[in-house]
């Protein structure tokens, strides 16, 4: 190639030695960024995106990493916070005291793992008043395990002043 028509391509790589304005690059990610989608999800309660989150276990077929994505985007950026991860166990310690029969086959699954765990448990008996809660435990920790940890709980118990 001739040095004249290698000088030819200079004019199509800009080589300049001030860097570019903000203005020069628009950000790319605020067209997806509505506000419209700001308000809707600071109006929403951990009450009702609990009732989300609670509906969609219930139902869902989705497990592992599926699951947690779809969670995380019904969470949004609320987060998983403590009161959020309360209002789930509550929700759903309600929603298995009641009948079993339209369970999902992801939950059914993780509620029968649950209450086989609990009723092995010596001394602990259906009529207990927390035995909800704690099959409501049992299909978090097979089905949402991080939601535990919102709740205080961690590998070897209970954090530190979490109660």
């Amino acid at each position: 190639m001739s040095l004249s028509k290698l000088a030819s391509l200079f004019p199509c790589f800009p080589c300049t030695s001030t860097s570019p304005s903000p203005t020069t690059y628009p950000d790319e990610k605020a067209a997806l960024l509505t506000t419209h989608a700001a308000e809707q999800d600071t109006s929403r309660t951990a009450s009702l995106i609990a009732t989300d989150v609670v509906t969609t276990l219930l139902s869902t077929t989705l497990s592992g990493p599926a699951l947690q994505m779809h969670l995380d985007s019904l969470v949004g950026p609320y987060g998983w916070r403590s009161n959020l991860a309360q209002w789930v166990l509550e929700k759903l310690s309600r929603a298995l005291e009641y009948g079993h029969d339209d369970l999902g086959p992801a939950v059914r699954d993780a509620y029968e793992k649950a209450l086989a765990a609990a009723m092995s448990v010596e001394g602990f008996v259906i009529e207990h008043p927390v035995f909800c809660t704690v099959v409501a435990l049992g299909v978090l920790a097979v089905m949402a395990p991080w939601v535990l940890g919102a709740l205080g709980f961690c590998e070897v118990g209970i954090e530190e002043g979490m109660c």
